[in-house]
């Protein structure tokens, strides 16, 4: 292509033929072309303000492996800790003493109704005592001693069925 516009710009100069080869040889120089197409390269910015360029971005950070694993490392040196303000934790929280507040009112009622002549007979009062009586550690101990001594054998025990059976043809009567 050079040796043609060399040999047509001599004889010709400022033939509209001899421009139009000359940019088609520079369109087609391989090295232009990459030089053109770094600088291009570089001029070409993105909207930093579009937000679908911004989901795009905060979607690639959340899918970075890299970033995943020391946010979780992160984590793992703190500890996990419970939000105790989530909803669902609230709501929990609120029927659970919902539920306790009426169970108290029905038992209350229950109790009022039934005309106690004193407080020691009500079911509340007694219920009272007995989970402070589980939770005595000596009555426990003592309780366990007084069945660790308690000992019973299962009447279906082979040899037991055995010695009774001897017994019962035994003229003896033990």
């Amino acid at each position: 292509a050079r040796e043609i516009v060399e040999k047509c710009s001599s004889q010709y100069p400022f033939s509209v033929e001899i421009d139009r080869v000359h940019k088609v040889s520079q369109l087609q120089d391989p090295r232009l072309y990459r030089e053109r197409w770094d600088e291009e390269k570089q001029k070409y910015t993105v909207l930093a303000d579009s937000p679908e360029v911004t989901r795009v971005i905060e979607a690639a950070k959340m899918q970075s492996d890299r970033l995943y694993r020391e946010g979780y490392e992160k984590q793992k040196e703190k500890g996990y800790k419970m939000v105790h303000d989530t909803p669902l934790f609230v709501q929990c929280r609120e029927s659970a003493r919902n539920a306790s507040d009426y169970v108290y009112k029905t038992a209350l009622k229950e109790a009022q109704g039934k005309g106690f002549s004193n407080f020691q007979e009500s079911p509340l009062f007694l219920q009272n005592k007995l989970s402070a009586q589980l939770a005595s550690g000596p009555l426990y101990i003592k309780d366990y001693q007084k069945q660790k001594l308690k000992y019973a054998l299962p009447a279906d025990r082979v040899d037991m069925v055995a010695a009774k059976a001897i017994l019962d043809l035994s003229d003896r009567k033990y």
